[in-house]
């Protein structure tokens, strides 16, 4: 059934996506995992949703560097969705690089939930699922 009735992750590793994948069908977090390779596919793929009046995935992990359309250059554009229809949302920065700056960065977007150094594990989703438990 799963955690959360559906999540995303965009990544150009595919790789990344394979194992994140299995990682969240392992533990039943979402029963929706979607992927987009680049924040501007992403985007595409979200407003999509939007237009077939579908509920954006509750949890977005995100990767910061990526081909077309970065990370910060995706959520730049992302924060601008209508109000309603992202509220809802939490974003986690998936990244290799572990960067105080980048951080302090990430911090400064207010779907951004947390800094995430990858990969995915089952204790940090088991995070996420017991940080969501008492909203």
């Amino acid at each position: 059934m799963g955690v959360f009735s559906s999540c995303c992750i965009i990544d150009d590793d595919e790789f990344f996506i394979l194992s994140s994948k299995k990682t969240l069908q392992q533990i039943d977090f979402s029963t929706n995992i979607l992927y987009y390779t680049n924040g501007q596919k992403a985007l595409d793929g979200l407003v999509g949703l939007i237009v077939e009046n579908i509920t954006l995935p509750t949890i977005i992990f995100l990767d910061l560097n990526m081909p077309k359309r970065d990370g910060w250059s995706f959520l730049e554009e992302f924060e601008e969705f209508p109000e309603d229809k992202i509220k809802h949302i939490q974003i986690y920065i998936t990244s290799s690089f572990i960067s105080p700056s980048l951080i302090e960065k990430a911090k400064k977007y207010k779907l951004v939930k947390d800094y995430i150094v990858k990969p995915l594990t089952e204790n940090t989703l088991q995070k996420i699922i017991s940080s969501n438990k008492i909203i």
